[in-house]
């Protein structure tokens, strides 16, 4: 921005008032040459209400911190000029300098005092910036008011402490940018003045370099301006964080509280529910079974030993479900307990063939097992792995095709693991659908194909059992080649089978 173009911008506005001060007004005009000055420094952008408060907090701050040192300095420096100023002009000099000096610590102690509301920011900031203004000018005054003509030494005197002191109101005022002009540019102007009217080439040539220097220091104030701006913003944005961080905590707290309780409830339920469901789901199996075996004589109509069995199948179903959900969820609540006990996995697993050996025979499948010699032992739950075993050979048979095989498999890893599992030649499972089944209640898309298969806790419930022993569960498969259900124990809990005593 020019300066002409901010005057005829200003000439502009005045023009459109009520023309009392003719093209361009002195308070028009100064307001054109401080939108000058803030467009080449870099900070004509209108702060936000909150850094210009943090700003004058700052500057407040270094005004209130020497309510005895300024008036003393005013003393020393009043004192120095009795031998050659009239006595009457320091009086005046000085007393309205302290009177300045009081009404900016009295505004700086009284802004520090309460806290300051955005809307009323401006009201302080013109009161900071009128009084430096003043405070500005009665200092500056003293180029004239003090001068004496035909004392160069005195001149030189009075020079050079005004030129001293812009150093420390630089560094007083350096933290609000408009109060930093009031204060240096009046200063530095006065002086230049004051060079200007000794007439001479070499003073006219200091007032130069006068000017200069308020460029100069004009620019690298605003750089440190802007530095302390950004250092504001920063704070800022870190107490907002750290508010954000309190209240996502404690929204996070208060969720798992929330959840605790919930999880606290379900647990209850459950433990209730498990008692009230199987007392009379026990009677409901007992007496389907006699209905079913006909203990107490033929049924008359054939049909009801067909629901007898319905009813019994049925109620075995629910129960195994229910079992299934308590278990899941003393797994999910961290409370299942293991019973440590020295465990046969190829054992466990002949067991499990038994058992299901009847359900895969009814869908023609085979059964195979391809065990390693000599396993070792394993520390754990046998229960546990027994319900594992069951678990994948109960999927594995679900899901295979009339005249399949199903392997049952166990062997070392050279890392020391042991590895068992169940493979199968089912329709697989998609690669993006293998992180779902793995999930309480999820089946796949052959689970859902063949409803009444399944209730899918099966798989998360190995998970979570393998889990609750250090080990892990692998499940590979794609679609049409089957599906790898692959069980990791870990070597801790591994040992070795103890060598059994050959006979004589």
């Amino acid at each position: 921005m020019a300066l002409d173009e901010v005057s005829r911008n200003a000439a502009q506005g005045a023009s459109a008032g009520d023309g009392r001060f003719g093209p361009l007004s002195v308070t028009s005009r100064w307001a054109a040459l401080r939108d000058y000055a803030a467009a080449m420094s870099g900070t004509g952008a209108e702060l936000p209400p909150k850094t210009r408060i943090a700003q004058l907090e700052s500057l407040a701050q270094s005004q209130a911190n020497m309510p005895y040192a300024f008036p003393f300095l005013i003393a020393v420096f009043a004192f120095s000029h009795v031998a050659v100023v009239d006595w009457q002009y320091i009086a005046i000099w000085a007393g309205a300098m302290m009177a300045l000096h009081i009404a900016t610590y009295t505004t700086a102690r009284d802004f520090l005092a309460a806290p300051v509301e955005p809307e009323n920011v401006n009201r302080w900031r013109w009161r900071f910036e009128g009084l430096t203004a003043i405070f500005s000018l009665c200092f500056s005054s003293l180029l004239f008011l003090f001068w004496q003509p035909d004392d160069a030494l005195h001149q030189s005197y009075l020079i050079s402490s005004v030129t001293i002191a812009l150093v420390p109101m630089t560094l007083v005022t350096i933290f609000y940018f408009p109060v930093f002009y009031w204060t240096v540019l009046p200063t530095i102007a006065a002086l230049a003045l004051r060079m200007l009217l000794y007439g001479e080439a070499l003073h006219f040539a200091i007032a130069g370099v006068l000017i200069a220097f308020a460029v100069l220091l004009v620019k690298l104030a605003a750089q440190v301006n802007n530095a302390m701006q950004r250092a504001i913003t920063l704070r800022e944005d870190k107490t907002t964080l750290i508010d954000q961080l309190f209240k996502a905590k404690r929204d996070s707290d208060a969720a798992r509280a929330r959840a605790e309780e919930a999880n606290r409830a379900k647990s209850h339920f459950l433990a209730n529910m498990s008692h009230e469901l199987r007392t009379p789901l026990n009677a409901i199996i007992g007496f389907s079974e006699v209905m079913s075996s006909e203990i107490f004589g033929k049924h008359v109509v054939p049909t009801y030993k067909e629901y007898a069995d319905d009813i019994n199948r049925s109620g075995q179903h629910l129960l195994g479900l229910i079992n299934d959900v308590l278990d899941l969820s003393r797994i999910e609540a961290g409370r299942f307990q293991i019973t440590e006990e020295e465990v046969d996995i190829a054992q466990l697993a002949e067991d499990s063939r038994r058992i299901l050996e009847i359900r895969a025979q009814a869908q023609r499948v085979t059964i195979a097992m391809a065990f390693e010699p000599d396993l070792p032992i394993f520390n754990g739950d046998a229960r546990a792995m027994r319900q594992t075993w069951i678990n994948l050979l109960t999927n594995a048979i679900k899901f295979s095709p009339a005249d399949s095989e199903v392997m049952m498999f166990a062997r070392m890893e050279p890392n020391g693991e042991m590895r068992f599992g169940v493979h199968d030649h089912g329709p697989g499972i998609a690669e993006a659908e293998i992180d779902k089944v793995l999930h309480a209640f999820t089946q796949g898309a052959s689970g859902l194909a063949q409803p009444g298969k399944g209730s899918g806790l099966g798989l998360s419930i190995v998970k979570g059992l393998l889990a609750v022993h250090g080990g892990r569960f692998e499940l590979k498969s794609q679609i049409g080649n089957g599906t790898q259900a692959e069980c990791v124990l870990p070597p801790q809990r591994l040992h070795p089978r103890p060598a059994v005593a050959k006979r004589a």
